[in-house]
């Protein structure tokens, strides 16, 4: 069965309980509300026999009266009793057709004995009249006799009857009612009664069937679910209930099957992409470990040449100044020569320090003789050594530091080179110093350096686009030995632009050393 039918078969049971109650209810009104207007009715009927009965004893009284006292008022009050016996009896009769139209025919009983109530009263008041009208040749005591035996026989025996079987009559119709709403009452309460184990034992039947049909299914759903979410595809989805949770379950093993088996493809595509990674990342390290053999062996030739390099350029160097010194007879041309010797071996010795400078510092082992100086003096020894003007800013009081005096100061010689070959012609140079560190910054107005160049600058044999494009000498080692040398004392080098323009090198060193870093190319070729 359909959850949609099942839903279907609840809402018309529940409607069926409701529309029955409701029914019930209405129908209960409606008796009780018929059975207060005939009680109403037959109370109103036995007061209008009660008062019919007064009004007749009164009218009675009267014409007694007048037969022994004499009538003082002519037969007005008579005439009145008369006329309001009359009304009553009229309401009666109404009262009556009311109750036939409520009940039916069975009430043409009680409109009879009306009709012979008031035929005797008629016939009551005929025979009084005649006995109290005036003139008549009957002594009054004969009248009075008369009277008696009127009121002993006609109005006791007869009228009286009638009127006691009017009242009986109605009380009965009362107790007839009363006995009948008890009965509807009972029977209603057992109706309800009824209503209620019929409405508990479909509320039963409901809950089994909605339990079978629904909340079990619910709760494998959520089982299954919870399997597929877990990836466990062994257990098959059996939802049962009704037809739609039998074609859910059958779509979710269908989606467990197709992700059993995408699954199993995964794993073995991940498998066999383990496999592949770590053979490429095996040939990769193989790779990096031939680099970075080759990068050691690069670096320990440079190393290794640099340093042999520097007896010979050293002779070369020295014998050309010996010569030029102690020849004095040599031509002009051999002179030129020999000083040219002298001036180019010079050049090469200093690239062969600076390529020993990095090649050392790449190694770790680069060694600096620090002790405890004044940076403002190291700065003014470079200036002074410099050729050009600096404008020098440094503060009044000495700033102290553990540095390499001769390595600091061959960095900030080479950053006022580095800012007279590339930079413009104003250069400066200022020191400042803070809790913790202190900052030497080189700086020129020049057309500075792109984005791209200073990520390249401090790279061996670099040169930017303004000095390549126009023809300035340089080796390209400037700006890494300063690098080098910085770093080994624990500092930085960075490149900045300034806001008028043009370049700003900033040394920044700490006061106190640091630890110093051991490298790990350095401890691979101890081992």
């Amino acid at each position: 069965m359909r959850s949609s039918t099942l839903f279907g078969i609840y809402a018309a049971v529940l409607v069926g309980f409701l529309g029955g109650l409701a029914g019930l209810t209405l129908y209960s009104l409606e008796k009780t509300r018929w059975w207060d207007a005939r009680i109403l009715l037959a109370q109103e009927s036995y007061g209008l026999h009660l008062r019919l009965e007064a009004d007749l004893y009164r009218l009675f009284k009267q014409h007694g009266d007048a037969l022994l006292i004499g009538d003082r008022d002519d037969g007005v009050s008579e005439v009145h009793l008369q006329a309001k016996i009359a009304r009553t009896l009229d309401d009666i009769r109404n009262v009556i057709a009311r109750e036939i139209q409520m009940v039916g025919d069975e009430e043409i009983e009680e409109l009879e004995l009306l009709d012979e109530i008031e035929d005797d009263i008629e016939s009551v008041i005929a025979s009084i009249t005649n006995l109290s009208a005036v003139g008549s040749p009957v002594e009054t005591f004969v009248r009075i006799e008369r009277l008696a035996a009127l009121l002993d026989g006609d109005i006791d025996d007869e009228l009286d009857k009638k009127i006691q079987a009017a009242l009986d009559e109605e009380s009965e119709e009362v107790e007839e009612v009363l006995t009948e709403a008890t009965a509807f009452r009972k029977w209603n309460e057992g109706l309800v009664y009824v209503i209620v184990l019929a409405a508990i034992g479909v509320l039963l039947a409901v809950l089994v069937s909605f339990n079978r049909q629904i909340r079990k299914p619910l709760t494998r759903l959520t089982d299954g679910i919870g399997h597929l979410r877990r990836a466990d595809y062994s257990k098959p989805v059996s939802l049962g209930g009704s037809i739609e949770f039998n074609e859910l379950g059958t779509v979710l093993n269908s989606m467990a099957e197709g992700l059993a088996a995408r699954e199993a493809s995964r794993a073995e595509q991940k498998r066999q992409l383990e496999d592949t990674v770590a053979e490429r990342t095996h040939e990769l390290q193989q790779l990096i470990d031939k680099l970075e053999t080759g990068e050691e062996n690069r670096k320990r030739l440079m190393a290794d040449i640099s340093h042999e390099l520097r007896t010979p350029l050293a002779i070369i160097l020295g014998e050309a100044d010996v010569t030029l010194r102690t020849s004095g007879t040599l031509s002009d041309d051999i002179a030129d020569s020999l000083a040219r010797i002298r001036d180019s071996a010079k050049h090469t010795n200093q690239i062969v320090d600076d390529m020993l400078t990095v090649a050392r510092f790449e190694a770790g082992q680069l060694r600096l003789d620090r002790k405890e100086a004044d940076l403002r003096k190291i700065v003014r020894d470079a200036v002074a050594m410099f050729p050009d003007p600096v404008q020098v800013e440094s503060p009044n009081v000495k700033v102290l530091a553990s540095v390499d005096e001769v390595r600091l100061r061959q960095s900030v010689l080479a950053l006022l080179q580095n800012a007279r070959r590339y930079g413009g012609p104003t250069i400066g140079a200022k020191l400042e110093e803070t809790s913790t560190d202190c900052s030497i910054a080189i700086e020129d107005d020049g057309p500075g350096l792109s984005a791209a160049e200073k990520s390249q600058a401090f790279d061996r044999f670099f040169r930017g686009s303004n000095a390549s494009g126009q023809g300035i000498e340089g080796s390209g080692l400037g700006l890494p030995v300063v690098k080098s040398i910085i770093e080994a004392h624990g500092g930085t080098v960075d490149l900045r632009d300034r806001e008028e323009g043009g370049l700003r090198i900033v040394i920044t060193l700490p006061k106190a050393p640091l630890m110093n870093v051991v490298r790990t190319d350095a401890l691979r070729r101890t081992a």
